[in-house]
């Protein structure tokens, strides 16, 4: 995560200049301080500069100040009188508007209080949808149906002591998943939480047994799934206490949906729109 909040600031253009936060570095009089980087919070809410360790916390020193000298440069050769500039800010301005103003109405509904009966009737209608339960399995990923039943056939050939191995073979051979194919992990995927993969993969993996895997190909919109099962643990429904805040953050996410819906036809009934054949 670390890693990847520095590739963001890269590939970002600095602001600079605010008062009363400590002095990082200094560019011709300007100075670069920890407030500097607070734009990062807004892609990675938890960042924190004093979190990182000092190589990154060097390299965003170093690139907002490579921002800074290239920020003059592009001012001498006039870059923000071209029409690229003008264009782009254009651009972004209006999708900034946008995105305040979706922002503004998730604050109103985010202040909300919703009954606890509603939530607790919500609760009881998907209940089901609350369960978790955990596997962890392995798969083989191919193209085609033909190239998952051939791996079937050959998985069916093996003595049930050594199918695992067996799979592990495949896997490192035959899968495009591309995490087995980098580190020949055997088409491992860990522990995982069957809400969290696709409906018709999760239902094969959770239908296995331990130790067995699907005889029929998995069709997902990635391609065609061989599943070996490892192992499974009981499902656990969590309690109407337990749920209670997805259930708040699920309910307020499908107001602030139709909010955002009806909002945006209002204002089409209003609006001269003409679509181009």
């Amino acid at each position: 995560m670390k890693k990847s909040i520095v590739s963001l600031i890269l590939a970002s253009t600095m602001c600079v200049g605010f008062a009363g936060a400590k002095t990082l570095a200094t560019v011709d009089g300007i100075a670069i301080t920890e407030k500097d980087f607070d734009m990062i919070k807004q892609r990675v809410p938890n960042f924190n500069f004093n979190d990182l360790d000092k190589n990154q916390q060097k390299a965003l020193v170093e690139q907002a100040i490579n921002n800074i000298l290239i920020e003059k440069e592009a001012k001498k050769e006039k870059i923000q009188n071209s029409a690229d500039f003008k264009s782009a800010v254009d651009a972004f301005e209006k999708q900034l508007l946008v995105e305040l103003w979706a922002k503004k109405q998730a604050e109103v509904i985010g202040k909300t209080k919703i009954p606890d009966a509603e939530l607790k009737k919500y609760y009881d209608e998907h209940k089901q949808d609350f369960v978790q339960q955990e596997a962890h399995a392995r798969h083989i990923l191919v193209k085609t149906e033909e190239q998952a039943k051939k791996i079937i056939s050959e998985l069916n050939k093996t003595p049930k002591a050594k199918v695992e191995a067996k799979f592990i073979e495949l896997a490192n051979k035959e899968s495009i998943d591309p995490n087995t194919k980098n580190t020949q992990n055997g088409g491992d995927l860990g522990n995982f939480q069957k809400n969290r993969m696709d409906p018709e993969f999760a239902k094969a993996t959770f239908d296995l047994k331990p130790g067995t895997y699907t005889k029929t190909p998995i069709k997902t919109q990635f391609g065609y799934h061989i599943i070996y099962l490892i192992k499974k643990n009981d499902p656990v429904t969590p309690t109407f206490d337990q749920a209670k805040r997805t259930i708040e953050d699920i309910l307020k996410n499908k107001e602030f949906e139709e909010r955002m819906k009806n909002k945006i036809n209002e204002l089409k009934k209003s609006a001269k729109i003409n679509i181009a054949s």
